[in-house]
C-alpha cells in the first residue's frame, strides 16, 4: 500500500491529494505533523528516495532558519533521518511512499509518473 505524507495546510500537499485522489492505486493518507515519523520510518524513506537526500529537508523554512546551530548532513541519510525524527515540521512535503521508491512532490508533476 502507498502512502502520502501530507499537510494539509501546504497547497503544493493538496495538489498531491487530488492526484492520488483521481489515480487508480489505492493510497493512505498520513497526516505526518498529527502523527510523527520516528527514525526508522524516515531512514526507510530516505534510503528508497530518488534524488538528492537534502531535498527532505525545508531549508529555507524560517523554523529552519531560527535553529541554533542545526547539526544535520545533507549528504548523509543517518543525519537527515536524525533531524528529521525532531525536527518533523520540517520535512519537505508532499512526500509519497510507493513501496519500492520514495518522490518529494516538489513540483508535485514528480509524483504523476507513480501514479500513471
Amino acid at each position: 500500500m502507498s502512502v502520502l505524507y501530507h499537510n494539509p495546510r501546504c497547497s503544493k500537499s493538496r495538489q498531491a491529494l487530488a492526484l492520488c485522489d483521481a489515480s487508480s492505486h489505492e493510497i493512505n493518507v498520513h497526516l505526518y505533523l498529527v502523527s510523527p515519523l520516528d527514525y526508522r520510518t524516515i531512514h526507510s524513506m530516505l534510503s528508497r528516495l530518488e534524488g538528492d537526500i537534502g531535498m527532505a529537508i525545508r531549508w529555507k523554512d524560517k523554523a529552519f532558519k531560527e535553529l541554533e546551530s542545526p547539526d544535520v548532513d545533507r549528504s548523509s541519510i543517518e543525519s537527515v533521518a536524525r533531524f528529521l525524527s525532531v525536527h518533523g515540521h520540517l520535512m519537505e512535503r508532499p512526500w509519497l511512499d510507493f513501496g519500492g521508491t520514495t518522490r518529494i512532490g516538489r513540483p508535485v508533476e514528480h509524483l504523476e509518473e507513480l501514479l500513471r
